[in-house]
């Protein structure tokens, strides 16, 4: 079986831990820059994470949240089968990111003084305006040796990496709380209760073609499957869900 992952936020904050997991993955995945396609891709990324995070400054929801779940965590000390020494790590961790993240810069700021990165940004808003003629510096910094290039941008990223360990950390810990469980969606619809909840993820049979929306917050939530073409009609549809 083909499946399809999706995971949806039940809350603004969530939502934008979930883009901001998303782009540090694309650099990450191009962060070779074996060609000008993958160089492309991985400054792509960079530039919305800037943009993203100069919207919003993260570190104090993010700091908040990684509070709110280490106290949640402390309560699970009494139960028979916790491991106390993992639980006591996990806690110690979540302790100190939410300590360093409000006292640390504020992510890419530093990307402002670098004439490279604002000369490309510059032209990723123009259709089209990477032509060698709109930025000429380019092709130059695309002729330098890979090892060269790979080591600037590992640079650039290592300067998110509190950001980036703290979010992937609270994201992960909120996945795990929630267990996948088989539901049907009678007339490819669903709904149910979310209390507490920050994520839903969902797996679906690729092959059904199909593909789920929802509407929420944290009490409650609707799932509706929508088809991939407009012939194609849906009944029932069977997903794996798990609240978390």
């Amino acid at each position: 079986m083909n499946k399809i992952s999706y995971e949806f936020p039940l809350n603004e904050k969530c939502r934008t831990y979930l883009r901001i997991d998303n782009l540090f993955a694309q650099m990450q995945a191009n962060l070779a820059m074996a060609d000008s396609w993958q160089s492309l891709a991985f400054f792509k990324a960079l530039f919305d994470f800037m943009e993203l995070t100069e919207r919003c400054d993260m570190r104090g929801d993010l700091s908040k949240d990684m509070e709110r779940l280490r106290l949640k965590m402390q309560g699970w000390r009494e139960r028979p089968d916790v491991d106390t020494a993992k639980l006591d790590g996990l806690c110690a961790e979540l302790q100190q990111h939410a300590y360093q993240l409000p006292r640390s810069v504020r992510p890419g700021s530093c990307f402002k003084e670098d004439k490279f990165l604002g000369a490309l940004r510059q032209r990723f808003t123009i259709p089209g305006g990477l032509c060698p003629f709109d930025v000429p510096i380019f092709p130059l910094w695309l002729a330098q040796p890979q090892a060269k290039r790979q080591a600037q941008a590992e640079a650039w990223l290592s300067e998110l990496n509190l950001l980036n360990t703290a979010n992937s950390l609270l994201l992960d810990l909120w996945r795990e709380q929630g267990s996948f469980q088989p539901h049907i969606a009678k007339s490819a619809f669903y709904q149910d209760a979310a209390d507490g909840c920050e994520l839903l993820r969902l797996n679906i049979d690729a092959e059904l073609g199909c593909y789920p929306t929802v509407s929420g917050h944290r009490s409650r939530f609707a799932i509706r499957f929508l088809p991939l073409t407009e012939q194609q009609r849906l009944g029932d549809v069977p997903f794996e869900l798990a609240c978390c």
